[in-house]
């Protein structure tokens, strides 16, 4: 199979439209089109629905997009090692992150910037149950996320690093603030902020109220990541649960710790990579550059 024809495939799925994917590959619109017929056709079936607004992956398609990004990332990969025997750090590496841990890749990144002009990061931010079937499906080379409670599957190697237990938070000068332990009664005259993932925040709180006969508190602002929490409790009477990792990476002078009692689940943050990949030189690095980033959490 011509990987020329894959690789205009890809941009085409990926793009969702054909002038856009020719524009990615540099080819002209009916010679992409033409390539995709000819790929079609050695398959023997369709692999593209043509829709009104651009084009759509068909089962056959969705199937040869997984195994073409197989092939793609590998290739990469290979280039990347051979590169390494020859004493090279070089390459792209791909990296996923947690919202709440975007600054420990941004200092990562400034000092691969310094130290290794040769490496290309690429760096992709979203929720860790997303970042764990990119890594599963070889889009990331590592990821730095909220490592799951249970085992790691066979595929996957997690690497703790940071271990702590979230925390309920309001404004300095709150009146709970002044409050050596607040019921939950006095919790619940204020609006909160939980973030939705990881979603055993609300469901410890919700737990809480409901073991006390009481209705648990509203979220009134939903927010999806806990990013924005910082700014908005600090300006207002909110209360919040924020998880280990903001806290650790946000300056906290402005905020209060209640002293409750909700049994949150003590969070683990590290790293994790696919079980049997090569690891090269520039992930390495990255890594490396990783975990020192995160000895000051401790």
């Amino acid at each position: 199979m011509d990987m020329r024809l894959l690789r205009y495939f890809v941009a085409c799925v990926e793009c969702k439209n054909m002038h856009a994917a020719a524009e990615t590959v540099h080819v002209s619109q009916p010679a992409l089109s033409k390539a995709i017929a000819e790929l079609e056709a050695e398959i023997g079936a369709k692999l593209l629905d043509r829709l009104p607004r651009g084009v759509a992956p068909t089962a056959y398609g969705d199937t040869l997009y997984r195994y073409a990004k197989v092939i793609e990332n590998a290739a990469r990969s290979a280039v990347a090692e051979i590169d390494a025997m020859r004493g090279m750090t070089r390459g792209t590496t791909v990296i996923g992150v947690i919202p709440t841990l975007t600054s420990v890749i941004s200092d990562v990144a400034l000092d691969i910037l310094g130290s290794h002009p040769g490496l290309n990061l690429k760096i992709r931010v979203g929720f860790s149950s997303e970042l764990l079937v990119a890594l599963r499906e070889g889009d990331l080379d590592i990821a730095l996320l909220f490592l799951p409670s249970d085992s790691s599957p066979i595929s996957l190697v997690y690497e703790p690093l940071v271990e702590s237990y979230p925390a309920v938070v309001v404004r300095k000068g709150h009146p709970l603030a002044l409050r050596p332990k607040p019921t939950l009664g006095d919790l619940a005259g204020y609006h909160w902020l939980i973030p939705e993932f990881p979603a055993a925040h609300k469901e410890c709180v919700d737990k809480a109220y409901l073991d006390a006969g009481l209705t648990p508190p509203q979220s009134t602002i939903r927010v999806s990541t806990a990013v924005l929490f910082v700014s908005m409790i600090s300006r207002s009477d909110l209360i919040g649960v924020l998880p280990s990792s903001l806290l650790q990476e946000n300056d906290t002078s402005e905020l209060s710790f209640l002293d409750t009692e909700f049994g949150f689940p003590l969070e683990r943050v590290g790293l994790a990579f696919r079980e049997h990949n090569t690891l090269l030189p520039g992930a390495r690095k990255v890594m490396d550059l990783i975990r020192v980033r995160c000895k000051k959490f401790k």
